[in-house]
C-alpha cells in the first residue's frame, strides 16, 4: 500500500465517522422547538445517546436543553444530576447567557432535592458573575426572589425586592416590585407597613406605569392585609367583591378568590354571605380550583366554622376528618420525599454507570487510536523499507549491467587499445575478470551482485582500486594527464575528483565511473559540477576538452 493510499484511507475513515454523527443537528433542532413545543424537544433529546456525543459543546447543550424542556413541561429536575457540568462548561467559555440558563436549571435541580442553601449559592455565584450588567442582574434576582418565596424566606424576599428597585428606573417595574413587598410583609407580621404600602400604591392607581393587571393584584393583596384584622374585614370584603365584578365571567380567576371571600365573611360575622360562596365552590367543584389537599382541608375547616356559627355545635367527626386529611397530606409529602430520594438514588446509580461506560468508551478509543497509530507506523516502515529495497535492487541491476558491459568491452578486440587496456587493468584490480573466468556462467550473475553491492558495505572504493598503480598507466596512455593535473592544480581538486577526471579522460561513462568508484550517479554528477566550478567553466563546457588545452598553454 502506497503512502497516498494510506492518507486517503485515513481521510475517508474520518469523513465517514463525521457523516454518521448527526447528534449535533438533533440538539440544534431541539433548541428550535424548546419555546413552543418542549415536549417535542424532549422526545428528540431522548433519542440521543449522551455517551456517544463527540464534543463538550454538544454534551453541555444536551444537558441544558434536557433540563429546560422538562421544566417547561412541569416535570421535576431531580434526575438532572449532570447540570453542574453544563454550568462549568459555559462559565469556562464565557458564554454568559448559556451560563445563566444552566445556573437557573441547576438551582431548580438543587431545590428539588431540598438543598436550598446550595440552590441559593448557585444563583449568588451567577449574580456575582454578571455584576455590572443591570439587565442580567435583574434576571438573576428574579430567580433568587422566586426561590425565596418557595422557601418562605421573606426577609430575603424583601431584600431582593429592594435590590431590584435599586436596579431600575422603569415605573412599571418599580410598581410591580413594590406590590411584591406586600405578601412578605404580611407573613412577617408587619401589617401596618403593608397597609401603608398599599395606601401609597393606591394613590398611584390609574397613574402612568400601573396597568390593569397590577391594579387588580394590588387590590387582592390589600384585601389580604385588611383580612388580618376583624375590624377591617368589611373593607376587605368590599375590595374583593369589586375585584370579582371586574373579572366578570373569568371563572378560573374568580374561583381563586371564592375561598378567601368565605374567610372574610365569616371573619366579619356575615354567615349568610359566607354560605353563598360556599355553595358556589361546592357547585363548581373543588377540582376546578387548586385541588391540593391543604386547600381543600382549609375549605372544609371554613365550612366547619360556618356550621358552628349557625348551630353552635362543633362536629368532632368532621374535625377528625380534616385532621386525617392533613395527616394524609403529611404522609403523601413523606412518600413523595421517599420517591424523590429513590429517584435520586436511581439517578446517581445511572450517573455512576454512565461514568463507568464513559471510562470504558475512552479506553476503547485510546486502544483503537494506539492500534491505528501502530498500524500507520508499521505501514510507513514497511513502505520505506520496500522503497529502499526496491531502489537498491534497481541500482544493483544497473551496476550489474554496467559491469557486464565493461567486461564485454574489455574482451572485445574492436575496443580502442588504450581504453581496453585500462578497462582490463581496472577489472583485474576489482577481481571481475578472474571471477568470470573461474566461475561457470550460471554463477556469473551472483558474482556480479556481490561485487555491485560492495558500496553497501563498509569497504571503501579506494581499497578496491589501487590508484597508485593506475596513475602511471594513465600518464603513459594519456600524455601525463594525472601528472599535469597535480602540477597545474596542486591542492585544488580532492582525490575523488582526480579519480573522476582520470576516468573521464579515459572515456568511461558516468554510470561506469559510479560503479568503479562505488558511488551513485548523482554523486558523480555533483562532483563533476564541483570540478566545473573550480575551473570557472560555464555549465555546458566540457572540461575534459578544456584541460589538455590548459596543459599545452
Amino acid at each position: 500500500m502506497g503512502f497516498r493510499s494510506v492518507i486517503t484511507f485515513i481521510v475517508l475513515t474520518f469523513a465517514l465517522h463525521s457523516c454518521m454523527d448527526d447528534d449535533g443537528g438533533k440538539i440544534h433542532q431541539a433548541y428550535g422547538l424548546l419555546s413552543e413545543h418542549p415536549d417535542s424537544a424532549y422526545i428528540i433529546l431522548n433519542d440521543i445517546d449522551y455517551e456517544g456525543l463527540s464534543s463538550d459543546a454538544d454534551r453541555a447543550g444536551y444537558i441544558l436543553l434536557k433540563a429546560e424542556s422538562k421544566k417547561a413541561m412541569g416535570r421535576s429536575l431531580i434526575s438532572d444530576t449532570l447540570l453542574h457540568y453544563a454550568v462549568a462548561y459555559y462559565r469556562d467559555r464565557s458564554d454568559t447567557l448559556s451560563y445563566m440558563r444552566a445556573s437557573f436549571a441547576f438551582s431548580g435541580h438543587l431545590h428539588s432535592l431540598d438543598r436550598g442553601k446550595d440552590a441559593y449559592a448557585v444563583l449568588d455565584s451567577a449574580y456575582s458573575y454578571v455584576f455590572g450588567d443591570t439587565s442580567l442582574m435583574m434576571a438573576v434576582n428574579q430567580e433568587r426572589l422566586g426561590l425565596s418565596f418557595k422557601y418562605k424566606d421573606y426577609v430575603r424576599s424583601l431584600d431582593l425586592v429592594q435590590s431590584q428597585l435599586g436596579l431600575t428606573d422603569d415605573a412599571h417595574w418599580r410598581i410591580d416590585f413594590e406590590i411584591k413587598k406586600i405578601s412578605p410583609l404580611i407573613s412577617l407580621g408587619r401589617t401596618k407597613e403593608a397597609i401603608c404600602l398599599c395606601d401609597s400604591l393606591f394613590a398611584l392607581s390609574g397613574a402612568a406605569g400601573m396597568d390593569k393587571g397590577q391594579e387588580m393584584t394590588l387590590r387582592i393583596n390589600y384585601a389580604a392585609v385588611l383580612a388580618e384584622d376583624p375590624e377591617s374585614s368589611q373593607k376587605a370584603v368590599r375590595i374583593l367583591e369589586g375585584v370579582l365584578e371586574e373579572y366578570g365571567d373569568a371563572n378560573n380567576a374568580k374561583f381563586e378568590l371564592y375561598i378567601p371571600m368565605v374567610h372574610l365573611y365569616l371573619n366579619a360575622g356575615d354567615v349568610e354571605s359566607a354560605k353563598k360562596y360556599i355553595a358556589i365552590v361546592d357547585s363548581v367543584g373543588f377540582g376546578q380550583g387548586r385541588a391540593d389537599i391543604v386547600a381543600s382541608s382549609y375549605f372544609e375547616f371554613l365550612k366547619l366554622i360556618k356550621d358552628y356559627r349557625t348551630s353552635g355545635n362543633l362536629s368532632m367527626s368532621r374535625l377528625t376528618g380534616i385532621a386525617k386529611a392533613l395527616r394524609s397530606a403529611d404522609d403523601n409529602a413523606l412518600r413523595r420525599m421517599q420517591e424523590r430520594n429513590d429517584a435520586l438514588e436511581t439517578a446517581y446509580g445511572l450517573s455512576r454507570n454512565n461514568y463507568e461506560l464513559t471510562i470504558r468508551h475512552q479506553r476503547l478509543l485510546i486502544i483503537f487510536f494506539v492500534i491505528f497509530l501502530v498500524a500507520i507506523f508499521g505501514i510507513g516502515v514497511f513502505y520505506y523499507i520496500s522503497y529502499k529495497r526496491r531502489k537498491r535492487l534497481i541500482e544493483a541491476e544497473e551496476r550489474i549491467e554496467t559491469l557486464q558491459t565493461l567486461v564485454k568491452s574489455a574482451a572485445n578486440p574492436a575496443t580502442e587499445r588504450k581504453l581496453g587496456l585500462l578497462q582490463k587493468l581496472l577489472l583485474q584490480q576489482l577481481g571481475i575478470i578472474k571471477t568470470f573466468a573461474g566461475s561457470p556462467s550460471t554463477q556469473n550473475q551472483e558474482a556480479l551482485r556481490k561485487i555491485s553491492n560492495i558500496g553497501n558495505t563498509d569497504v571503501m572504493a579506494d581499497t578496491l582500486v589501487k590508484w597508485e598503480d593506475l596513475y602511471p598507466v594513465i600518464n603513459e596512455l594519456y600524455g601525463n594527464f594525472h601528472a599535469n593535473i597535480v602540477g597545474a592544480y596542486n591542492g585544488l581538486f580532492s582525490d575523488r575528483e582526480i579519480h573522476i577526471l582520470c576516468l573521464m579522460r579515459a572515456g568511461f561513462s558516468t554510470k561506469e565511473i559510479s560503479v568503479l568508484l562505488q558511488q551513485t550517479s548523482n554523486s558523480v554528477y555533483v562532483s563533476k559540477t564541483s570540478i566545473r566550478k573550480k575551473l570557472a567553466l560555464p555549465p555546458k563546457d566540457d572540461f575534459i576538452l578544456f584541460l589538455p588545452q590548459r596543459f599545452e598553454a
